[in-house]
């Protein structure tokens, strides 16, 4: 039984994360040199590109470094951050009776032997509190915010504030926000988010031929006594399109598929191996990855990619003109459509008035995605 190095698993920590080694390696020198500009990032990309592992990753090198770290997700975003930090507080200072602490209006405790008092802290605290936190993180004070498109531009502004004041005195603070593409215009341009002006935009997308290659052979190599063939790698790499989540996804999957075939302590993955597994990959793909991001779109949106999968030329680019006429309308009447595909990284502009799709696959589940669902079909079928 060979061990499964592979995660599929959607916005959380995969066992075996590969790839972005450049990135990886700016955040390592920005964290010894103050005067770095990968001190405060902004990782934007289409969903399974892989930008919370890419955070957990800038996490877990900033705690190796005995940084003081807090992840932060978009549910209720500042006060989650605000009790990371009263927490912590309470801690380094060692405060012996009871505190209730009162964050934006919900209640809590800390600590706790003998007498009591109530603390309460409104958004106006948190420039103070986080400074005090930053003078009390020996080694610096990392901060993560994942799906930053989800929280409020005011909360935001409140957090790139404490960040502002805690730069303005001094202190070693770092930061990373991710998030969809169409988020990184909306929060620069606002301006109680300034603070994230001087950020370097980290644009996540497939990883190009050789990278996805090396993250196969560094997976399959981590697993004693399986290997994969040339041919079965290019086969792997080809339909991947190198998409990171795709790789953990078909990876995981041919493991799985290699184990229950007993093939005993050493084998070499074969072409015919991968070609058994893809079909239940891609359908897995299409339910995990595409249907989500489908769905979530509304009815216009999604009436253009699939208007747009039926223009695509030999190029694989669909013309903005013909999109808009196959859907019986004007290029203005659609062009606020066309631009939140773009803004969300689902299509991608490649010359005036071209469009390509941008996420692997979405032109095929687009093209055959029924207007109704299995429960619509059985009624036809049985005719209750």
């Amino acid at each position: 039984m060979f061990k499964n190095p592979f995660t599929p698993t959607f916005g959380g920590k995969p066992d075996f994360f590969f790839g972005r080694r450049g990135i990886l390696d700016d955040f390592d020198k920005a964290m010894e040199n103050r005067g770095s500009a990968d001190r405060v990032l902004f990782v934007t990309g289409s969903r399974g590109c892989g930008k919370t592992a890419l955070l957990e990753q800038f996490s877990q090198r900033a705690a190796a470094q005995g940084r003081r770290t807090i992840d932060v997700n978009s549910e209720n975003a500042l006060g989650s951050l605000m009790r990371h930090l009263v927490r912590h507080q309470s801690v380094t200072k060692e405060i012996a009776p009871e505190v209730k602490v009162t964050v934006f209006g919900t209640g809590g405790k800390l600590g706790g032997v003998s007498s009591s008092k109530t603390t309460r802290y409104e958004k106006e605290d948190l420039e103070i509190v986080f400074c005090e936190a930053c003078g009390a993180a020996e080694k610096g004070m990392f901060v993560s915010i994942d799906e930053v498109q989800k929280i409020s531009l005011d909360d935001l502004s409140a957090i790139c504030g404490a960040f502002q004041m805690a730069s303005r005195k001094g202190y070693d603070v770092m930061l990373a926000i991710a998030g969809l593409p169409y988020a990184y215009d909306r929060i620069i341009q606002h301006e109680g988010c300034t603070y994230m002006r001087r950020s370097v935009h980290i644009r996540l997308g497939v990883f190009d031929r050789k990278e996805a290659a090396e993250a196969f052979l560094e997976a399959f190599g981590s697993i004693r006594g399986l290997s994969v063939e040339d041919e079965a790698l290019s086969c792997l790499v080809q339909a991947s399109y190198g998409h990171p989540y795709f790789i953990q996804l078909a990876g995981y999957a041919l493991v799985d598929y290699v184990n229950g075939r007993n093939v005993g302590s050493k084998y070499a993955i074969t072409k015919a191996d991968v070609e058994a597994i893809l079909p239940e990959v891609i359908q897995s793909y299409e339910v995990r990855s595409l249907a989500p991001i489908v769905d979530a779109l509304p009815p216009s949106a999604r009436a253009y990619l699939e208007a747009m999968a039926r223009c695509i030329g030999e190029d694989h680019v669909a013309r903005t003109k013909d999109i808009a006429r196959e859907m019986a309308k004007s290029p203005a009447q659609v062009s606020q459509t066309r631009q939140k595909l773009v803004s969300e990284g689902i299509a991608v502009a490649v010359e005036r008035g071209g469009l390509m799709f941008n996420i692997p696959y979405l032109r095929a589940y687009v093209s055959k995605r029924p207007e109704t669902g299995g429960e619509a079909d059985l009624a036809r079928e049985w005719m209750f």
